[in-house]
């Protein structure tokens, strides 16, 4: 059996090939992956045994046709019947496995159990995102992500050894996510970074920081991901840091879900997962329009994860003139916990606009459901000018609801979630049933 790293390799140069099939080479790979996926979770996986019913005629074949018959598996499902959920038996090459948590800042806090095939190709996937940005895997990258209580047990940095291919000579070294912006300039400097790993958030607070600091710091690229991905994030970015921003469409459920190619347009990872981007009557959603993902990642059999909905809502893109033919992704509008809901049953999944910082004079802010047609926007002045509350609520109105009250609530610093992150916005209030 080949080696874990060859293993890796050997999927990272096929996908070197594949990013140029035709959309029919495509879709017979993918219906490969899916068939033996499907007949593996409904004779090893309980959760599956009857659920993928409406795909299976009576000869033991997939009909295609009835994909969307499939139930959408929930987060609480994920929770609620976790053992239901594990395989029983894994494919033979695909163990041992591994359990990750995702730090419920779309909701629910879950546990995933991985598979170790499904680490191969999410690195193999990483790789080729790497090579469409021109990444240099020889230099050094600094990350201010990680699991939990691993990425702040070491506040001198830890060396993660080489994030590129087998062979590339560049380190990943950890910082803690709990380092202010002088810390984050101090460790870049000392390991001698050309690459930040960090949230598209921080990456804004670290930039706004550095300017009112006089901190110097020149970074050649930002790879972002856990979040939407603003105009305003990649302004202040390239502006203060000179730092072009890579976003990385990736989950820990899902994977490595999409990657910018080098027009800058965020190509599915159709190889490792099948994305569905749905309306509301699950429908498949055409350019132009947003719905809901749809996430069903190949590989990911120790806990399959058959049409899942991954919690974000995103665009549907156009061909892109690059000559790749993956399905493109226009735009990530947003974590489904900025969905608030209207006591009349309306709900709203918009992001504020851009120049919401801006005419706030904020470092950062924070928008709260806090009632039934209740919201605080909680924010932390920057200290460089007025806020203007009033233009701001005017925003809100026009991006939410027009009845809707809102309360500005300035604040000296806005928590983290226990993932580390800074959460936009939240849901701070549960309908009576």
């Amino acid at each position: 059996m080949s080696q874990p790293r060859d293993l890796q390799h050997e999927f990272y140069d096929m996908l070197m090939e594949s990013q140029y099939w035709l959309p029919e080479t495509m879709l017979n790979y993918q219906r490969s992956q899916l068939t033996q996926l499907l007949r593996h979770a409904r004779a090893n996986v309980p959760f599956y045994e009857k659920r993928l019913d409406p795909v299976f005629t009576a000869s033991g074949d997939i009909d295609w046709d009835r994909w969307s018959e499939i139930p959408i598996v929930r987060r609480s499902d994920m929770v609620e019947h976790r053992d239901a959920m594990q395989a029983r038996l894994l494919p033979r090459g695909h163990g041992p496995v591994g359990v990750i948590e995702t730090s419920g800042s779309t909701g629910l806090p879950i546990k995933i159990t991985i598979s170790t095939i499904a680490t191969y190709s999410a690195a193999a996937l990483r790789w080729r995102g790497h090579r469409w940005q021109n990444l240099d895997w020889s230099k050094t990258t600094l990350s201010r992500l990680g699991d939990g209580e691993h990425a702040s047990a070491w506040p001198e940095g830890e060396d993660r050894g080489p994030w590129g291919p087998p062979g590339s000579s560049g380190t990943l070294w950890s910082i803690s996510r709990l380092f202010e912006t002088p810390d984050v300039v101090r460790f870049y400097k000392q390991f001698g970074a050309s690459y930040l790993n960090a949230g598209p958030n921080m990456a804004h607070i670290n930039a706004v920081d550095a300017q009112r600091l006089g901190l110097d710091l020149r970074i050649e690229a930002i790879l972002v991901q856990g979040n939407v991905v603003r105009q305003a994030d990649r302004d202040i970015c390239r502006e203060v840091f000179g730092a072009r921003m890579v976003e990385i469409y990736s989950a820990k459920e899902g994977g490595p879900i999409a990657n910018p190619c080098p027009h800058d347009r965020l190509h599915i990872n159709a190889e490792g997962c099948l994305v569905e981007i749905l309306d509301a009557d699950g429908r498949p959603c055409a350019v132009g329009e947003t719905g809901r993902v749809i996430v069903t990642p190949f590989y990911q059999t120790a806990q399959p994860l058959i049409r899942y909905e991954q919690g974000d809502w995103a665009t549907a893109g156009p061909p892109c003139p690059c000559g790749r033919h993956h399905p493109v992704i226009d735009s990530i509008r947003g974590r489904s916990i900025a969905i608030f809901q209207h006591p009349d049953g309306r709900s709203v999944a918009n992001l504020m606009p851009d120049e919401t910082s801006t005419l706030l004079a904020c470092r950062y802010w924070q928008l709260a459901q806090t009632g039934a047609n209740s919201y605080e926007l909680r924010y932390v002045p920057a200290d460089t000018g007025l806020s203007d509350e009033t233009a701001v609520r005017a925003l809100f109105h026009q991006t939410y609801f027009a009845d809707a009250n809102l309360t500005f609530v300035r604040s000296a610093s806005i928590p983290l979630s226990s993932g580390g992150k800074l959460v936009e916005y939240v849901s701070e209030w549960q309908p009576r049933r």
